[in-house]
């Protein structure tokens, strides 16, 4: 719910205890929100400029006429999220929609830098700002309530895929479950992250993309053998997304944005990175990837200045 200073998370007491299993409900829910309230002001300690900052936390005893406590998380309050700004504004700036981009590849390398991966990054998860004098819009990256921090263990730790599986990565439909943090947390913001990419500058994910191209008999709710086998398939699939994709971005700069779209998103693992990270034995370090969405953003911004000048 909005409230005047900001975006309120609070615990659904109610909801616990109209539940077939009180106890577990409680420990579930309890244990979600204790593990986000530590690792957002675990996230404001460390002033990460590009994750969404949480105000304060508190709980207010029960008070009549409300028979249950209230737990909350006050976040700070943004405008919207991306996919509403594109729905409201559909001829956006191609510099707009990339520096929205760049702005969540910083938040993810800055979380990395702590030792956290998101897992669920999403059009709905990239919050936008209003424009500012200097700097226009900008945006952040919020909910961290499916993240993993490796000083410290959460209930969705467990699970096969822990954010939407909408867009979760290939190998994660497919059942892989890699055992390095890297592999299995990193990687998975990586391929996210190229996910988003793709639905900003399209409208459609790379994983729309992907099962459009792919036999239904390939499908990770059909197949039954290893990710291994299924590998080739993707691949090819993902190769068709990446030529149909080509049609939605713009002629001056397909090629870069094509090749950046391609490692982010690779299916295969031992791919996926940029390159010049992989070859330098750091194939999930994201400092390449911002660093050349950054460059790629602020091209835009120059062609855009020249063609309203003219």
């Amino acid at each position: 719910m909005m409230a005047a200073r900001g975006f309120v998370k609070v615990i659904n007491y109610q909801a616990i205890f109209q539940s077939p299993d009180p106890t577990g409900m409680m420990q579930m829910i309890t244990e979600a929100y204790n593990f986000e309230r530590e690792l957002v002001q675990k996230c404001t300690n460390r002033r990460l400029s590009r994750v969404v900052e949480a105000y304060h936390h508190d709980s207010l005893p029960a008070q009549a006429p409300a028979p249950f406590p209230i737990s909350f998380i006050i976040f700070e309050r943004a405008d919207g999220d991306i996919r509403g700004l594109l729905d409201e504004v559909a001829d956006l700036e191609l510099a707009v929609r990339l520096r929205m981009v760049h702005n969540a590849a910083s938040g993810i390398a800055q979380l990395h830098s702590i030792q956290v991966a998101h897992q669920d990054i999403k059009p709905s998860n990239l919050l936008v700002f209003k424009p500012q004098l200097v700097l226009g819009r900008t945006a952040k990256i919020g909910d961290l309530g499916r993240a993993t921090d490796q000083q410290r263990s959460a209930v969705h730790d467990e699970y096969a895929i822990a954010g939407d599986p909408s867009y979760a990565p290939p190998e994660q439909c497919f059942g892989e479950t890699p055992v390095s943090f890297e592999e299995r947390r990193l990687a998975c913001d990586i391929y996210q992250l190229g996910n988003l990419l793709t639905f900003v500058l399209s409208g459609v994910t790379m994983n729309m993309l992907v099962h459009t191209f792919l036999d239904p008999s390939h499908s990770p709710q059909n197949w039954r053998g290893s990710y291994e086998q299924a590998l080739p398939y993707v691949q090819a699939a993902h190769s068709a997304g990446l030529d149909a994709l080509e049609g939605f971005l713009p002629s001056h700069m397909k090629d870069e944005l094509i090749d950046l779209i391609e490692c982010l998103t690779d299916p295969d693992l031992g791919r996926r990175g940029h390159h010049a990270s992989r070859k330098a034995g750091q194939p999930y370090a994201l400092n390449r990837i911002v660093s050349q969405l950054d460059l790629l953003a602020h091209l835009a911004e120059v062609r855009q200045s020249r063609l309203a000048a003219a």
